[in-house]
């Protein structure tokens, strides 16, 4: 028992902190890295946005009241649905929206996301497609893509975020990276490792209870429970469960076909640490040796615990939820009643500004090219061939829903930001 307890607390949960350094690690090397195919002018537009879980849970307190009467009706479950999908009435431009939460590079999520952005189109209710990513990450993938060694590693490369892209792309719909600048999350996550350290560090100066008011509010506004709200069968769907394996497998590939050096280098390292086996001395200590061993375990991986709790909730979650809930927001208004906009009309309009040729003449390749519109970049559908359905010609325009398409760990505090108005 002191054998498994050991190896589980020191060991595994080790592991479990490289991996997720590993995703932010490689995620950031790589964007980093090419934080020089950008426009200059994103470079100093784009700045940290101002998020604060205290003056989220101040408006949250203010608007529960007022929207708890009306949350309920504003949700739309359809019991054909998959559980990974959620579907309410924006409050402010009353205009719908709909929710994909996904397992990233998960088979189910893809065909999932496939077959909803085709039902959606097929009833001509299809408006925007947002997705979980940035400029930096997507021009990224697509440069590899364009090059031989893209071809092959394709099926590696290939998430359900670019084939929400494609898919909407196919029918002339807008696609919009969301997500905040792999830069900038870089740079939070520094500060939150800077910040925890500090506060752990000075329990009688009041770290320990910053730390814990901190993570609290962010829990609070970014995991909401509740109606409305993914629940946890959608996390544990059989369906996603059982294509697993294939995710769990294209993750860390995805990153290291993106950035080869850095990733391996984390693969080498813990490799490493499989080989470092301390079971026999473990079973030859005494008794008070085992028992102080197992202490300094639970120890480190309170350490870890609270390092990646704090970034998880604040970082990873918190300050991306409000930079994603805001671009939903923005296409929602795009497609607002209240703005008296009539059908589909501005979208026509910016699509066909997507096919003129002095917005995208690069050498670089159309699909690195990002139209920029009130500081929300679209995706302009180039070389992909544009769906007409005779069926859908003809017909009067109906209600757009927008759609997001997000892990599913984003899906609950988007909904809290969208519901009850805190962006």
């Amino acid at each position: 028992f002191f054998i498994c307890f050991d190896c589980f607390a020191e060991e595994m949960v080790s592991r479990m902190l490289i991996a997720l350094i590993l995703a932010a690690f490689s995620g950031l090397a790589h964007g980093f890295h090419h934080t020089n195919i950008r426009p200059a002018a994103r470079s100093n537009s784009i700045r940290r946005p101002a998020f604060s879980t205290s003056s989220l849970l101040a408006a949250s307190a203010t608007s529960t009241q007022a929207s708890a009467s009306s949350s309920n009706n504003g949700i739309m479950r359809n019991k054909n649905n998959p559980p990974q999908l959620v579907e309410f009435i924006e409050p402010k431009t009353k205009t719908k929206v709909l929710l994909i939460g996904t397992m990233h590079y998960n088979p189910t999520s893809i065909k999932m996301v496939e077959e909803t952005i085709e039902d959606l189109a097929a009833k001509n209710q299809l408006g925007s497609v947002v997705v979980e990513s940035c400029e930096i990450r997507w021009n990224t993938t697509m440069e590899i893509l364009n090059t031989p060694r893209g071809q092959f590693l394709k099926p590696v490369l290939t998430s359900e975020m670019k084939a929400a892209s494609d898919k909407a792309a196919s029918y002339n719909r807008p696609v919009v990276l969301g997500d905040q600048l792999i830069n900038v999350t870089g740079s939070s996550l520094s500060n939150a490792f800077k910040s925890t350290l500090v506060d752990l560090s000075s329990p009688l100066n009041g770290g320990w209870k910053r730390f814990y008011n901190d993570v609290k509010e962010a829990a609070d506004v970014a995991l909401p429970t509740g109606p409305g709200y993914l629940t946890p069968a959608s996390f544990f769907d059989p369906r996603l469960l059982i294509a697993a394996p294939v995710s769990f497998a294209k993750y860390p590939l995805s990153f290291l076909a993106r950035n080869p050096i850095a990733t391996s280098i984390v693969f080498a390292f813990m490799f490493g640490l499989t080989r470092l086996d301390t079971s026999s001395a473990f079973a030859d200590a005494t008794l008070q040796e085992q028992i102080a061993s197992i202490v300094e375990s639970l120890l480190f991986a309170g350490l870890e615990f609270a390092l990646l709790g704090r970034v998880f909730l604040q970082v990873l979650l918190g300050e991306r939820n409000v930079v994603l809930a805001k671009s939903i927001l923005n296409e929602c208004e795009m497609y607002s009643k209240n703005e008296g906009n009539d059908g589909d009309g501005v979208w026509s309009k910016m699509m066909n500004s997507f096919s003129a040729p002095p917005l995208f003449n690069t050498e670089l390749g159309l699909d690195r090219i990002l139209q920029k519109s009130k500081d929300t970049f679209y995706v302009p559908p180039s070389g992909i061939e544009v769906e007409t359905s005779s069926s859908n010609k003809g017909q009067k325009s109906e209600e757009k829903i927008v759609v997001a398409v997000l892990g599913m760990a984003h899906c609950n505090g988007i909904v809290k930001l969208l519901r009850e108005e805190l962006v």
